[in-house]
């Protein structure tokens, strides 16, 4: 089906009233470092998770780059009405405008990416998310997240839709701090640094998740990860 813009807004209300609905059933545990969203940082999560984060962060006004592909238009009606100010662009296409208005436009906001898509492979960290930390000062802090009970699609992103009710762990990992005047074999560096800090991430939220529900550590859980004892709520 062609997605026109009146579709767009339409599907964006609908989507965002279902992540209201879902979300507010959650219990979320954060974990690891503190969990203040703020202008000081890049947020960094798996494309396959993002349905938590923007339940979670909702109402930050947030700058999230948004793919120019496909249902792109879709989802940043959806994180609009979310409370965040979407900016369309990606590592495969309009990538350099999307940054130069993050950078110019979008400076006092948080900022929240997901470096593995729109495209993936999955957990494949692209380097522009290393450019932009470059660029704009910013450290990267990768948060993984653990999902009790969730569907995980057949997606290349292997997307997940936490069920209602179920427990879910976030845990933020260390900053990744990213110099000026990066030359190519250091962004690649840097690039896989973060791939492995959020896998970390993940694991760690998993092995969180594991002591809350009280059974034996399993590995990765429905695709998020979990932290370290913090604070707990539930949707509202």
């Amino acid at each position: 089906m062609r997605i026109t813009p009146t579709r767009a807004r339409w599907f964006g209300r609908l989507g965002a009233l279902l992540v209201r609905l879902l979300g507010c059933t959650w219990r979320v545990r954060e974990r690891g470092r503190d969990h203040g969203f703020t202008p000081e940082y890049i947020l960094a999560f798996s494309h396959g998770v993002m349905l938590i984060p923007a339940y979670h962060y909702r109402r930050s006004q947030a700058a999230v780059m948004i793919s120019q592909h496909g249902d792109g238009e879709v989802i940043a009606q959806v994180v609009r009405r979310l409370g965040f100010v979407p900016v369309r662009g990606s590592s495969t296409r309009g990538g350099a405008r999307a940054a130069l208005e993050m950078l110019r436009q979008c400076g006092e906001r948080p900022w929240g990416i997901t470096p593995d898509g729109p495209r993936g492979p999955r957990g494949c960290v692209h380097e522009g998310v290393i450019q932009l930390a470059s660029e704009s000062g910013r450290s990267i802090h990768p948060v993984g997240y653990a999902v009790a009970r969730g569907k995980r699609l057949r997606s290349w992103d292997r997307f997940v839709i936490p069920a209602p009710f179920s427990r879910i762990v976030s845990f933020l990992g260390p900053a990744l701090a990213v110099p000026k005047d990066l030359g190519p074999d250091q962004r690649a560096a840097l690039a896989r640094e973060l791939e492995a800090r959020l896998r970390a991430a993940e694991a760690d939220a998993g092995r969180e998740l594991d002591r809350w529900v009280g059974r034996a550590p399993a590995g990765a859980h429905g695709g998020a990860a979990d932290p370290d004892p913090g604070a707990e709520s539930r949707g509202s």
